[in-house]
Parts: structure tokens; C-alpha cells; sequence
């Protein structure tokens, strides 16, 4: 990792899951949220001095948070790096084999652990997408509705167009989740 730190590199192959990497992880969406979560904030937009406290608080908010998900992403990919390396006869990582390749390594209780965090990051890309729609109805379109029908429009907008996917096709989730992710990165 210290090598790929200093001189980056991406292997043969390997460009769908780079940009995918950077869609996953740095989300813009979550970026774009967390500014229109600081709007929220009571700044008398007059008094210099409050202004640059709340940019800093904004900075350390956000950097604290690339800065968890960075790590979080880095234990996965050197998790599964390893495995990968002393197990080269199944290269075929992915969302689907995943699991397995945690319970083989460290148990089958990994596996659960693993579930969950999908689970977790599933709920969490859909909420701050959701609400990064939210405000971008009311901000840049200037489309008011009542709180419960954009809830209602918003949620709709995330979940059906996901579950109308799962339900289509099963066999190619890694490869959507690759493209979502890209899209994500773009």
C-alpha cells in the first residue's frame, strides 16, 4: 500500500474499478449534501468571523468523514488484496463471492459483519442521495412540494429503479454496481 501510495499505478484491466473506487468513495452527492446541510446552519452571513468558523467546522466535518470512509475503503481493498494474492485460483471477487471469501479467511462470522456493512452503506448512499434530490429540487429548480409527497417522490426516485434491477437480473449486480459507482466518480 505504501508503494501504490507513493507511485500509483492501476493494473490491466483494472480502469472500471479505479474510477468506480473514486465514485464509491468520495460520493459527490454526499459532498453537495453535507454544503447544503451547512445552509441550514444559523451564520449571520454579514460578520466575517462566523462565516470562516462555520468553513472551518464545514472543512473538518467533511475531511473527517472522506477521511473514515478512505480507511474503511483501504481495509477492504487490502482485505481482499490479500486474499486474492494467496489465493489465486479464485480471482473472481465480488459482491457475490465476497462474503465467502471473508468466511474462509476469518470465519463465518465475518460474513454476517460483512452483510451488515453492506447493509449499512446501502442506507446511507440511499438517504444522502435522497436528500442531496431533496434539496436540489428545492434549491436549484425551485420545486416546492409538501414534506410528505417529495419523501414519497424522492424515495420512489432511489428505490424502484434499484429493486426493478435486482429483480431483473441477478446474475449481473457486480457489473451494475461498477457502473454505478463510475457514475458516481463522473
Amino acid at each position: 500500500m505504501a508503494i501504490g501510495t507513493v507511485y500509483p499505478h492501476v493494473p490491466v484491466g483494472a480502469w472500471s474499478a479505479a474510477l468506480g473506487l473514486i465514485g464509491a468513495v468520495i460520493m459527490p452527492h454526499n459532498l453537495y449534501l453535507h454544503s447544503s446541510l451547512v445552509l441550514s446552519r444559523k451564520v449571520d452571513p454579514t460578520n466575517k468571523k462566523k462565516v470562516n468558523e462555520a468553513n472551518i467546522y464545514n472543512s473538518i466535518e467533511s475531511g473527517i468523514s472522506l477521511t473514515i470512509s478512505f480507511l474503511i475503503s483501504a481495509c477492504i481493498i487490502t482485505t481482499f488484496a490479500a486474499y486474492a494474492a494467496a489465493n489465486p485460483e479464485e480471482l473472481n471477487l465480488d459482491l457475490q463471492t465476497a462474503s465467502s471469501a471473508l468466511a474462509k479467511t476469518f470465519g463465518n462470522a465475518s460474513q454476517y459483519i460483512w452483510a451488515v456493512g453492506l447493509l449499512a452503506a446501502g442506507q446511507s448512499s440511499t438517504m444522502t442521495g435522497t436528500y442531496a434530490g431533496q434539496f436540489v429540487m428545492e434549491g436549484f429548480l425551485d420545486f416546492k412540494l409538501p414534506v410528505w409527497k417529495r419523501v414519497l417522490l424522492t424515495r420512489a426516485i432511489a428505490i424502484v429503479p434499484a429493486l426493478s434491477v435486482v429483480f431483473y437480473n441477478f446474475d449481473t449486480l457486480t457489473n451494475i454496481d461498477t457502473l454505478l459507482n463510475i457514475t458516481q466518480s463522473i
